[in-house]
């Protein structure tokens, strides 16, 4: 399947949003709620937009990735600089055909390019597990 990979821009925010509903309708709850949450994060400050992706096939949005700052602290309450991803959203139909993992791999390497040094996965950990490593490792 043909995947091109861009940056998410204004006028794909009504799409990418129905998609992740859709994406999201009734898996862990009745409804979803995960489509207000991505039009939330693009309004908060910890918002990276270099790291906000969309997959197009034949010229329609499949997919969205979206990323922010935030912090882990440590025993001594230091607080590290980390990002996370999250949600992840295919339509439907597009699903297990690797799409997720195609967006998951190409907002990881552009995360190193900006020297980012760890990633927070914000989802199902029985699904990412798939991709091996754990939380615990980083960049």
């Amino acid at each position: 399947m043909d995947i091109n990979i861009r940056n998410e821009i204004e006028k794909d925010y009504r799409e990418v949003e129905e998609l992740t509903r859709e994406a999201f309708w009734n898996l862990y709850v009745p409804g979803a709620n995960e489509h207000f949450i991505v039009h939330n994060l693009r309004e908060s400050k910890s918002f990276i937009k270099e790291l906000d992706f969309v997959a197009i096939h034949e010229d329609k949005i499949v997919g969205n990735i979206i990323y922010t700052l935030s912090y882990i602290e440590d025993e001594s309450n230091k607080k590290h600089e980390v990002i996370t991803f999250g949600p992840v959203s295919i339509l439907p139909e597009f699903q297990n055909r690797g799409i997720g993992r195609k967006l998951i791999e190409h907002s990881i390497n552009k995360a190193k390019d900006l020297s980012y040094k760890a990633i927070i996965i914000y989802g199902y950990p029985d699904y990412y597990s798939k991709y091996g490593g754990s939380v615990q490792e980083s960049l």
